[in-house]
């Protein structure tokens, strides 16, 4: 990264905003110090600012993570320069993970850094979660007759033994579709800052007072002790089951969109942030005493989010 760079960052970005604005600013004095949660807030907004993309959605997501080292002057601080050098060697890990990832429309969503605590030698370790993605997922939200996906994000067939992905995934990429469209002109989206969490879970989201391993709960979840247990036909979210008119997937992706929507409307949402395409739908199996019981658990990130309207520069290829 140049300095002009570094420079037009520190202009464009602050610790509560980040936005496109022309080249220059003030240049970094010589000896300047900065703050270890300054770096971190730094380094993750530089590598987004300037390489991530966050438009389009992904068939597949990619997620890959490196560490480096930070060399400190006291117990929280570390110079300028010693940033730029874990930026540096943040950018070239980023880039030796991207570059391995093969596939169609690779792209590079975002960069998550976070405080890996201490280490000896007054140093500080980093961590950098990478996560892209490869391919395009297309889908209105509206659900077709014959489209019927298995309840977990592993799955690599339909239930109709078609290639295509697992039900959480496709929830997955059509919510960064609905909350992140792509703004206007050739500009983009890119996050960056801290990550608040937002986990759901099943069990506090009853609909059906007796349960029939269908549409009990707002989110996905069954269990081998209902009815007939675990069938395929529990195991697959199709149209029309059991004759209720309601497609399964429409019926979740609705409520994962209102859940999502509180959230962002919430009294909690103090600093504007927003769905973040890291977000998963967690499909685990739990087995409480003979019973096994399978559900979604939508873990959901919400991060400050940033528009570029500049040339997106592409992650440089290691030596």
């Amino acid at each position: 990264m140049s300095r002009k760079h570094e420079t037009q960052l520190k202009t464009n970005c602050t610790d509560t905003d980040c936005k496109s604005a022309p080249a220059g600013g003030v240049p970094y004095k010589s000896g300047e110090k900065i703050s270890i949660d300054s770096a971190i807030w730094y380094i993750d907004a530089t590598l987004n600012y300037y390489y991530a993309n966050s438009n389009a959605t992904s068939a597949k997501f990619h997620w890959d993570t490196v560490y480096v080292e930070l060399e400190l002057v006291n117990s929280y601080e570390a110079m300028y320069q010693q940033v730029f050098t874990s930026y540096d060697e943040s950018l070239s890990g980023l880039s030796e993970k991207y570059h391995a990832i093969s596939g169609e429309n690779k792209r590079f969503i975002m960069a998550i850094v976070n405080d890996a605590g201490p280490l000896p030698d007054n140093k500080h370790k980093l961590q950098i979660v990478t996560v892209s993605g490869t391919g395009i997922l297309q889908s209105s939200g509206d659900f077709g007759e014959e489209e019927a996906y298995l309840w977990n994000r592993n799955a690599q067939f339909d239930c109709n033994g078609d290639s295509a992905l697992g039900a959480p995934v496709i929830f997955e990429t059509m919510l960064d579709a609905h909350f992140n469209p792509p703004p206007a002109g050739s500009c983009h989206w890119f996050f960056y800052g801290p990550i608040t969490y937002h986990r759901l879970y099943y069990y506090d989201y009853p609909l059906n007072s007796t349960l029939q391993n269908y549409l009990d709960y707002k989110i996905y979840a069954a269990s081998s002790a209902v009815g007939d247990g675990l069938t395929d036909e529990v195991k697959c979210l199709e149209d029309d089951q059991n004759s209720s008119g309601v497609h399964e997937m429409q019926f979740y992706y609705d409520h994962l969109k209102v859940f999502v929507s509180d959230w962002l409307a919430s009294p909690e949402n103090t600093e504007n942030k927003k769905f973040a395409p890291s977000s998963e739908i967690e499909s685990p199996t739990d087995f409480i005493g003979d019973a096994t019981i399978i559900y979604h658990r939508p873990v959901f990130e919400f991060r400050k989010r940033g528009i570029s309207c500049q040339l997106q520069l592409d992650i440089p290829a290691t030596n």
